[in-house]
């Protein structure tokens, strides 16, 4: 089949060569605007992971990757003078240069026709002449720009400005250097890409690089011919990181400062137009590198397309495999740069604090996942919490337990760990007395060694109930039940138990839900009230709506309540 491909990134590149060595019979034509030695950007990030695949599909080209890359298993945290080290995460980076390079030879290889200096057609011409076009075109895709309609694209412009620049100073691992600036708190991500040089990405919220005085320099970058970078911000940024380089050069490469604005398309695919990588996708760089992302779509879309019986076959293929994971991944990078966007917030910390927070703020990477990367790590954590709960007096021995099996207090009440259990509505009671499903239900949560058993949601009155199953503390046999409960919990475990209470408002009067849920009783129904006379849902009946006096009355059945389960305790 005849291939298009627009973009000589290496998502652009590594596709079609791909798909070329997959079928040496494919016609495959690529086209990049820009010279095949211009590059912007400094190094590109790879898992093992991804590393993994590339290396499956085509060794030649991990070869020659290999050769060139810089790895490390650390990353460093530098913060308030102190630096720590977490091990074990398995990175490797290199030249996007020699990585444009490698790709270029390999499309010479196998008999890819590259064409450089030169705009190609637009997709939905080529669309006409060839049974695939790939639109590799970067995060400023024009192909997604001029199908919009089709692909739906939605873009999320972040809080923090960046700018990208590289250094001579050769990092020993990945480090992030946290700077008390006068203007506020900045962050530096750092890594290796070589044997002489390094990515260094300075970042900082909106508020703290105006105050800095970027606003000036960045306002006239923006304004820079292409391949210029914004030299102004470069010298400033050289005072400001003087500690950290030492000496050491920054350079920029087309450098200024952008704002990381986040890509979602509805769809990827439309007709036999495709998007891949950027085009498609955006993924903030704190938590890996978008030429990683591409790649791994050129990887799997020349697979799809080698394994599937047509074209559209191929492309929905592609986008069931790949959505997912990108979709995951981009949660993970939309909880890192927010983390990165409040940092403010964290820099009052401890260092050890501070350091597990910065290595865990994807909510990928857990507790358990470092132990499993960096036991000694963990147990440096371990060490420093269960110091902090000892209190530091004389004599005080740390009991050494992960923190979530640490003891705790919450106002006047202790735990004896931070494991807290609160069961959904079990729609159980009778008449709202709980019975001996509670006792079971609610004692073997305490007995299963949580610190706090909290019980479903509690009525403070028969008209407040959802259905007739709820569970409810408003008359004595109500609270005799509850105080059996309590004491089987107090007598048998170490955890203790709380209540909460509540009232159905516009819901209630609705069938248990495995009958049918929210839909309302055919029969022994009761009343229901609300702020306004809107019903729950067009079957559900019309509430009452409260007076102050109402409000008054509820109120006071939540005192009473609240006075019963005291006395429970």
């Amino acid at each position: 089949m005849r291939i298009a491909v627009l973009g000589g990134g290496p998502g652009g590149l590594y596709f079609a060569a791909l798909a070329k060595q997959l079928d040496p019979r494919h016609e495959v034509h690529l086209w990049e605007r820009n010279a095949p030695d211009d590059t912007f950007g400094f190094g590109v990030v790879f898992s093992d992971e991804t590393l993994g695949g590339i290396e499956h599909a085509d060794a030649t080209v991990f070869a020659r990757m290999e050769r060139e890359f810089a790895r490390w298993d650390d990353i460093d945290v530098h913060y308030h003078g102190s630096v720590l080290t977490s091990g074990g995460h398995g990175f490797a980076a290199m030249s996007r240069h020699r990585l444009l390079a490698i790709l270029q030879q390999r499309c010479a290889e196998v008999g890819v026709r590259a064409q450089f200096r030169a705009q190609a057609p637009a997709a939905e011409v080529l669309a006409g002449g060839y049974d695939l076009v790939v639109a590799a075109d970067g995060a400023n895709s024009q192909t997604r720009q001029r199908l919009a309609a089709a692909f739906g694209p939605e873009f999320e412009t972040r809080r923090c400005a960046y700018i990208w620049l590289g250094t001579d100073l050769v990092f020993d691992a990945f480090k992030f250097y946290i700077l008390d600036t006068p203007a506020g708190v900045m962050q530096i991500h750092g890594y290796p890409y070589s044997r002489d040089a390094s990515t260094f990405i300075l970042e900082a919220h909106d508020d703290v690089w105006r105050r800095a005085g970027f606003a000036g320099p960045a306002a006239a970058a923006a304004q820079l011919p292409p391949g210029r970078s914004d030299e102004a911000s470069i010298e400033l940024i050289r005072e400001l990181c003087a500690d950290v380089l030492h000496g050491h050069e920054i350079t920029g490469n087309n450098s200024r400062w952008v704002n990381f604005t986040t890509v979602r398309c509805a769809s990827w695919r439309h007709g036999n137009v495709v998007l891949l990588g950027d085009a498609a996708h955006t993924a903030h760089f704190s938590i890996g590198s978008g030429t990683k992302l591409a790649m791994e779509d050129a990887l799997a879309l020349a697979a799809c397309l080698h394994e599937q019986p047509d074209v559209a076959a191929a492309t929905r293929a592609y986008e069931a495999e790949r959505r997912p994971v990108v979709a995951s991944t981009q949660r993970a990078a939309q909880a890192s740069l927010e983390w990165f966007e409040h940092i403010g917030s964290y820099t009052g910390q401890d260092p050890e604090q501070f350091a597990f927070n910065i290595m865990t703020r994807s909510r990928r990477v857990t507790y358990d996942n470092l132990r499993l990367r960096d036991p000694q790590f963990v147990a440096r954590m371990d060490q420093w919490f269960a110091a902090g709960q000892a209190g530091g007096g004389a004599g005080a021995r740390p009991d050494v337990r992960p923190p979530m099996f640490q003891p705790a207090r919450i106002g006047q009440l202790e735990l004896a760990n931070r494991v807290i259990v609160s069961p959904m509505d079990m729609y159980s009671a009778r008449d709202g007395v709980p019975g001996d499903f509670h006792l079971v239900h609610l004692g073997s949560k305490a007995l299963g060694g949580a610190g706090l058993v909290m019980t479903e949601m509690v009525c403070v009155s028969g008209p407040g109930r959802i259905t007739p199953g709820c569970a409810g503390l408003y008359s004595g046999e109500q609270e005799a039940a509850w105080r059996r409960i309590v004491d089987f919990v107090h007598s048998r475990s170490a955890a203790r138990i709380g209540i909460q209470l509540g009232h159905s408002g516009r819901k209630g009067s609705t069938k248990l839900m495995w009958e049918g849920i929210d839909q309302p009783l055919e029969q022994g129904n009761w009343p229901v009230c609300g702020p306004s006379p809107l019903p729950y849902s067009a079957l559900n009946q019309v509430p009452r709506e409260l007076t102050e006096a109402d409000l008054a009355e509820i109120t006071g059945q939540f005192t009473h309540a609240a006075r019963r389960a005291a006395r429970a305790a």
